[in-house]
């Protein structure tokens, strides 16, 4: 089992399943391939920044662990995390991009600061939340038969619990932060169709 959870943990890491609902997003969007292709490679950056961050902290082992790192050692990635968010965000709405791309990016923002404000005394789970993302932008976006994705979120809270790298309860508010910053962004932006 332990190395069920271990690659469940590490296929469906932050990064991939980020990476994987900005992908989702562009793919569903009427727009020229050169726009999309654009906004791929800034979504590439936002996955991809606070994970070099995180992976760059770790290879000077200023943080105890690239998996799971404790709370405290993970702002400085949660800062890079909020820092490209806002860009991507703010490069969306001043591009006038489709309410999609500029809803994910704010979705992005407003999680990378729960996880920043909370970074000093609860450690959210971030593979929890990245995940729930992933799910409910694809049940929004492409096609409610999409929920038959939804066993991936409690599989990937199972692999953060049964390795010991959270609690239920970290597991829990990190999908919980996620489904409320879905429901409010999508919300103000006109985007709910729930």
């Amino acid at each position: 089992m332990t190395s069920l959870a271990s690659a469940v943990t590490k296929v469906l890491n932050p990064f991939l399943t980020s990476l994987a609902t900005i992908v989702v997003v562009i793919s569903v969007q009427q727009m020229p391939i050169g726009q999309k292709i654009l906004w791929a490679i800034l979504g590439v950056l936002v996955a991809a920044v606070p994970t070099l961050v995180l992976y760059f902290d770790f290879s000077k082992k200023k943080i105890s662990s690239f998996w799971s790192p404790e709370g405290r050692q993970r702002i400085k990635s949660f800062w890079a995390w909020v820092l490209v968010a806002f860009v991507y965000a703010l490069a969306a709405y001043l591009s006038g991009a489709p309410r999609l791309i500029t809803a994910l990016a704010v979705v992005l923002l407003v999680l990378g600061a729960i996880n920043l404000i909370a970074a000093g005394s609860f450690k959210l789970s971030v593979h929890s939340e990245l995940v729930t993302l992933l799910v409910l932008i694809s049940i929004l976006t492409v096609s409610v038969n999409l929920i038959l994705l939804v066993p991936l979120i409690v599989l990937v809270g199972w692999a953060r619990v049964y390795l010991k790298q959270h609690s239920l309860s970290e597991v829990s508010f990190g999908v919980l932060a996620s489904v409320l910053a879905v429901y409010l962004v999508f919300a103000l932006l006109g985007l709910a169709t729930f």
